[in-house]
């Protein structure tokens, strides 16, 4: 693969982060889309290449997608308090605008990090990718489900590959992982029906193994992929192994899903109004979001992903939970 050049954006973030490491790795020529105050000391260090724009920039997105072959698209706001509007704007228009200036620079191939949110929080067994949401779970995961469709409209323009990843975790992870570490160390850590649901995890090199295949396999082409470990750790489990391993007592909090999802509806009502009133940046307490990951079942096949692009989750739960315990000790 060297010699090729991937336009990869997101890659300041904690996802993003991680596959720019492995793109170097492989010998691509990497060049990552970056806001003018991101944090690009780690892309700094890979000795990518950086163009200054965001995906509402159309000239900084001609320019960055200029001479490439492909493209990795891990930006989105993940926000469970952010307004609709906010929200759309990145993830649904910043996707359209990324993939028309893609296909006028004739870009091969297009992978595009969705989430297994687009599902609506089934609460299933193994849901596949056939699967339709039938209900509005909340703006995050429309505007995912969103993007896929602007990604797919494309098809016949640009090799399109569409990952969905679960909850992934891993060193970096600082705004689930790293935030649910503060709350364990401040005994404010909340369960949802105590802590039962299956977490969905999937371990951040698991997921950087998938993105390499979904670069290269033909086929690859046009599919939709879940990628998750498949370890059936509840959020009771992770979040007492995290304590454990950072010398705290076990999360004992906790509230029956429909209350806590009321609660949360509640509170990201009234926080937004607090927000566009004061400004206010801290994140709300509780959300219908977050709710739907901790307190349904996020089990995910990945079948399809084995058996069409070879890949098999490499690192296993105690490794991943290691590495992640050192980065949180540090």
């Amino acid at each position: 693969m060297s010699g090729e050049r991937c336009l990869l954006t997101g890659a300041s973030g904690f996802i993003g982060g991680h596959v720019a490491e492995r793109l170097v790795a492989e010998d691509f020529e990497v060049r990552c889309l970056v806001r003018v105050k991101s944090d690009t000391a780690l892309l700094e260090q890979l000795g990518v290449e950086l163009v200054v724009g965001s995906l509402a920039d159309r000239d900084a997105l001609a320019r960055a997608v200029s001479g490439c072959t492909s493209v990795v698209h891990c930006a989105a706001l993940v926000s469970d308090w952010a307004t609709a509007r906010q929200i759309v704007n990145v993830n649904v228009v910043g996707t359209r605008l990324l993939v028309a200036a893609a296909t006028d620079a004739r870009v091969r191939r297009f992978v595009h990090m969705s989430t297994t949110d687009v599902y609506g929080y089934p609460g299933g067994v193994a849901v596949d990718e056939e699967w339709e949401t039938m209900r509005f779970a909340n703006w995050y995961a429309q505007s995912k489900l969103d993007a896929e469709r602007v990604v797919r409209d494309a098809s016949g323009k640009l090799e399109t590959v569409i990952l969905r990843p679960a909850t992934v975790y891993g060193p970096r992870s600082a705004d689930v992982v790293g935030a649910i570490a503060k709350a364990i160390r401040r005994g404010h850590m909340l369960l949802i029906d105590h802590g039962r649901p299956v977490a969905g995890l999937c371990y951040v090199g698991n997921l950087v193994d998938a993105v390499l295949p979904a670069l290269r396999s033909e086929a690859a082409v046009g599919e939709a992929f879940n990628v998750c470990d498949g370890v059936d750790v509840t959020w009771a489990g992770f979040t007492a192994d995290l304590a454990e391993g950072l010398g705290c007592r076990a999360p004992r909090l906790s509230l029956p899903f429909h209350l806590a999802r009321a609660i949360g509806r509640a509170l990201e009502v009234s926080y937004r109004g607090v927000r566009g009133l004061t400004g206010l940046r801290l994140p709300a307490l509780l959300s219908r979001q977050a709710v739907d990951v901790l307190g349904r079942e996020q089990d995910f096949s990945t079948a399809k992903a084995r058996a069409l692009l070879g890949w098999e989750p490499r690192v296993d739960y105690a490794t991943g939970l290691r590495a992640t315990l050192d980065w949180l000790r540090d």
